[in-house]
């Protein structure tokens, strides 16, 4: 048995698991950012992606629970990264969104949420 490659093998897997979640996140804010600064502009298809990003979040909660905690450590450390895609997708200026999350963690990953 190669110890030595198992254990990076496993140690790549955690990576992957963590970088997926992270984009998952940021996913959700930001059409949650969209749907709510720009109220107008709402569709189907940003309502859409936050469900199927909730759900890919679950699930990966769901298979490896252990993910949670890393969940909430960078929940607040992505929200730089949010407000940079937010912009970038809304045409908004930087100032126009909060300088803190506006949104706590169990909201963003609630189905039933939608700012207004």
């Amino acid at each position: 048995m190669d110890w030595e490659n198992l254990i990076e093998e496993i140690a790549d897997m955690g990576r992957s698991e963590r970088r997926s979640l992270k984009s998952n996140l940021i996913v959700i804010l930001v059409h949650l950012f969209k749907w709510q600064f720009q109220p107008e502009n709402r569709s189907g298809s940003w309502e859409g992606s936050i469900i199927e990003h909730r759900r890919r979040v679950k699930e990966d909660l769901d298979d490896s629970p252990s993910l949670k905690s890393y969940l909430e450590n960078v929940f607040i450390e992505c929200y730089a990264q949010v407000v940079k895609q937010a912009k970038a997708e809304t045409g908004l200026s930087v100032e126009s969104f909060p300088v803190r999350c506006p949104y706590q963690l169990a909201e963003v990953t609630n189905d039933e949420f939608l700012p207004q």
